[in-house]
């Protein structure tokens, strides 16, 4: 069977001070729906609401089962648990091994929580293409992006030739993964056109996803093996908790993707955006001819290429052009647009201040 897991244990620091701790980026609003509620559907869309799965992080895990609750059909019992933050690599394994223990032919995919889709129907095409290939190829299935700039913040994924056409789409073996190059490397990239950016879906088959992680991390390889023989023991939970906590942290890019070469792509040209800065989500917003973005009401002169967002005020600029700014109850955030990828530092200085309070 096919199955969808949405990964939800992010918590998407570069969007502060609108994203903290216990309000991860993915419960933002786009319109009328979260990022969550739509990945959801999304999934929901490919293989039913029964072989739907969510995983997060505990410190998170409370808020995203409200919120899912409170906003979709999905079961409870479907949204599972990571006992410590160790990004995508340890993730995506426990997931694996969850599902494969009740289905060893599993061809699951791996569909991160704060992505932005703008033509769904094509998703929907990819991903049934991608989910029919994850389960004859002998390795895993990634979808391409058309990179349209050197963005650093992406992996890159080269193309190679061309396998088999199914429903107009090209399913290609993948020459080389490489993951958030420098700026010189990814304008190179770019200026090739035969590079394309790494939307972080996976797809493939349990036992391939499991098989690659232990071959290229042989000091993962025991606790996988030891989670996979505790389940359905009395001391699963110890288990699971004392060996996952014990995983380095390593996201799957890095774990697998750039170091297996059973590799393969789908390219999805469907309206793409990552959404992990405030560059990324000025992408996909409405903006005014100036190229500003107000929340609500605003009034401006001489004001360019501005993000100013403060909810319940009107927005009155004169003069400002390249910044962010963004008002909550407790900050006020300011910064110039082509710095947003800094404030994982500023935030690491609010942690040595002891402000915890703000993160």
């Amino acid at each position: 069977m096919a199955y969808a897991v949405v990964m939800a244990g992010g918590n998407g620091t570069r969007l502060w001070p609108r994203v903290r701790t216990k309000s991860p980026k993915h419960l933002l609003r786009l319109g009328d729906r979260t990022l969550l509620e739509r990945a959801l559907e999304r999934a929901n869309a490919l293989v039913g609401w029964d072989s739907v799965y969510v995983t997060t992080n505990e410190s998170l895990l409370e808020t995203i089962k409200n919120h899912i609750a409170s906003r979709t059909p999905l079961a409870p019992c479907n949204v599972y648990t990571e006992p410590a933050v160790k990004d995508t690599g340890p993730a995506i394994g426990l997931m694996a091994i969850r599902i494969a223990a009740w289905d060893p032919d599993a061809v699951i995919a791996f569909l991160p929580a704060d992505h932005v889709i703008m033509d769904e129907v094509e998703f929907s095409k990819v991903l049934q293409v991608a989910f029919r290939a994850g389960k004859s190829v002998d390795g895993l299935v990634v979808i391409g992006i058309p990179a349209d700039e050197a963005r650093t913040c992406y992996g890159y994924i080269k193309q190679g030739r061309s396998l088999y056409v199914e429903d107009g789409q090209p399913v290609y073996k993948v020459e080389r993964f490489r993951e958030k190059p420098n700026s010189q490397r990814a304008e190179k990239y770019v200026r090739q056109e035969e590079y394309l950016w790494n939307s972080g879906i996976v797809v493939g088959r349990a036992d391939v996803i499991l098989q690659l992680l232990k071959d290229h991390n042989p000091k993962m390889r025991p606790g996988l093996e030891r989670i996979e023989a505790s389940l359905g023991k009395s001391d699963e939970a110890e288990v699971i908790r004392e060996t996952y906590l014990a995983f380095e942290r390593i996201s799957f890019d890095y774990a697998v993707l750039e170091k297996t070469s059973r590799l393969y792509m789908v390219v999805g040209d469907f309206g793409w955006e990552d959404i992990g800065s405030w560059g990324s989500l000025a992408r996909i917003s409405a903006k005014d001819t100036a190229d500003n973005i107000f929340s609500g009401r605003a009034i401006s002169i001489d004001t360019t290429n501005s993000h100013v967002s403060a909810p319940g005020k009107l927005v009155a600029a004169i003069g400002i052009s390249d910044l962010i700014v963004i008002d909550t109850e407790d900050v006020l955030f300011i910064c110039q647009r082509e710095r947003d990828q800094e404030v994982k530092a500023l935030l690491k200085r609010l942690d040595e201040t002891g402000w915890t309070e703000y993160l």
